[in-house]
């Protein structure tokens, strides 16, 4: 162990999942492995890092961009290092540096606050991947801010109906903030937050700018999506509003972010409401929508789209639990295109150790 290191731990959780959906054979995957270590550096500072191991991923063909011609073969993330920060006390709050989960804009997606165990659709665009930079919070009685200075993310897609080694082709894509390490954006971003947190309830508001990389405008500039392949516009700006209450084993919580993404404006909410008493079974129901702002046309990406979501967790010892998520997604084609058939349903048997 490196000198003031003390109280290493070693955690890892796994997620093994049973899914199904009208446009794929029924399987059972390994979907994600996490190994992660957190150690205490000195009295008040730690040090964590997490990787996640997915064994079901395939090497990927992808553009050589270090030639600018031909294509590689690499690794699609089967091996993704998750986080790697150190966590210090500084000016009276905490700095986190290094890359974590983005504290300073939106809901912070982690479990406890998802409820589900998929993220879903607002979050996959607006909060869900981590961030690599340097990340200040202080809470001062019940208020609490936070700013944080970062390289940015690019756009990408995720697909409404996809799931791990899955051959669906009803899977409708949406574009999202994604965090890809091969092609980071090179460029800076920050985000602030600002609210109150009392303890039944809380309210946080927050914003973002940034700027995305020309060379990494594909997502939003492919033929098949908006046919648009001189753009060059480069803005990535959001801001938004996030609250929670609870009391006893009730909970509901609301989220609407709106942004920027190059010449798009993508606006979004969810709301949730659960009951989830104490070491017993726990219900969730959400309902998320995207709007990009335009007229739809047969491309997927420009439909507005809906989610609601049903979530089961059924605790079976510590640290054991089952959860079934049924996802009934929604889409408004336009062009002609028809409705697509990408509900998917999933149990999933979650071990932590």
């Amino acid at each position: 162990m490196g000198q003031g290191v003390q109280n290493v731990q070693l955690h890892g959780y796994m997620q093994n999942r049973i899914y199904a959906n009208p446009d794929s054979t029924t399987r059972i995957v390994t979907e994600r492995i996490s190994l992660s270590a957190v150690g205490q550096l000195g009295k008040d500072a730690t040090g964590y890092i997490e990787m996640y191991i997915h064994p079901w991923m395939t090497d990927a063909v992808v553009p050589n961009t270090t030639t600018g011609t031909g294509s590689v073969t690499a690794e699609e993330f089967r091996t993704y290092l998750e986080s790697a920060y150190v966590d210090l006390p500084f000016a009276g709050g905490r700095m986190r540096i290094g890359k974590g989960r983005q504290l300073n804009f939106g809901m912070t997606p982690s479990y406890p606050n998802r409820k589900t165990t998929q993220y879903g659709i607002l979050s996959e665009t607006f909060t869900q991947d981590r961030i690599t930079g340097f990340q200040y919070d202080q809470k001062v009685g019940s208020f609490d801010m936070g700013a944080s200075v970062y390289t940015d993310q690019d756009l990408g897609t995720r697909g409404e109906g996809d799931f791990a080694g899955s051959e669906a082709t009803k899977v409708v894509k949406h574009l999202v903030d994604k965090d890809i390490p091969g092609e980071i954006s090179g460029k800076l971003a920050a985000s602030a937050k600002v609210g109150w947190t009392m303890p039944c309830w809380q309210i946080h508001f927050s914003g973002a700018t940034g700027k995305l990389n020309t060379n990494m405008l594909g997502a939003i500039n492919s033929a098949t999506a908006f046919n648009t392949p001189t753009n060059t516009n480069t803005d990535h700006n959001k801001y938004g509003v996030d609250a929670a209450w609870s009391k006893g084993a009730l909970v509901a919580q609301g989220e609407w972010y709106t942004g920027t993404f190059s010449f798009l404006k993508i606006t979004g909410y969810s709301a949730l409401v659960g009951y989830q008493p104490k070491n017993s079974r726990r219900y969730y129901v959400r309902y998320a929508a995207l709007n990009n702002n335009v007229a739809p046309t047969a491309n997927a990406p420009t439909w507005p789209t809906e989610q609601l979501t049903f979530g089961i967790v059924q605790p079976i010892r510590q640290g054991v639990w089952a959860e079934l998520n049924y996802e009934k997604n929604m889409e408004r084609p336009g062009g002609g295109a028809k409705d697509v058939d990408n509900d998917l349903l999933f149990v999933e048997f979650f071990t932590g150790f």
